[in-house]
């Protein structure tokens, strides 16, 4: 079941988070020359699936939290627990709870609207905290320029990567379509019983 959890807490992270930042860009750029009332109802949809992605993925986290407390042994148990309250405890926390709250924030429309913090959002729903250390720490290495590459091992071409991030957008969209439609029903059935 742990396994599970944390497939799909990266799965959430990945191809949602990931995609919304990239989302964000590509909407910024597109209403500086589309003006059309529909580019801005997609956004509002998306921002509205987002916030509900960050309460689903804050309630998986806290499944798999205590899923995994109730399987470690007493010793695994001590170290996990020295983690999540010791004394480095917020480098355990600050990460999920970071994009909860980022995602939670983004039910405002103060927050929507403003430009600044949309682009500070999106960057730190796409690049973790983690990603950050590793690519700071990658600048401060003493490489030399001869072991500098284009490309790598894993096939990884600039052209791929336009592609995997284009896609990653087009599956996003696809889920925030089933999100609307799935909220339009949802809205229609409770006016039939109110009716």
């Amino acid at each position: 079941m742990i396994e599970e959890i944390i497939f799909t807490l990266q799965l959430i992270q990945i191809d949602f988070f990931t995609a919304f930042g990239l989302f964000t860009f590509l909407y910024f750029i597109t209403s500086i020359f589309i003006k059309k009332p529909i580019i801005k109802n997609i956004d509002e949809e998306s921002n509205r699936f987002i916030s509900f992605v960050g309460i689903l993925y804050l309630l998986l986290w806290i499944i798999g939290i205590f899923a995994e407390l109730n399987i470690l042994s007493q010793d695994d148990k001590a170290e996990l627990l020295n983690r999540m309250f010791g004394k480095y405890w917020f480098g355990f926390w600050i990460q999920p709870l970071l994009w909860v709250l980022i995602t939670q924030l983004l039910r405002f429309n103060t927050i929507r609207r403003n430009i600044f913090l949309r682009i500070l959002f999106s960057i730190l729903l796409m690049i973790s905290i983690e990603r950050m250390i590793i690519i700071i720490t990658a600048f401060h290495r003493d490489y030399l320029p001869s072991s500098w590459t284009m490309y790598n091992e894993t096939g990884i071409y600039p052209s791929n990567l336009v592609l995997s991030l284009f896609l990653k957008i087009i599956v996003f969209l696809v889920f925030v379509g089933l999100f609307y439609s799935i909220n339009n029903k949802l809205k229609s059935l409770k006016l039939r019983r109110e009716k």
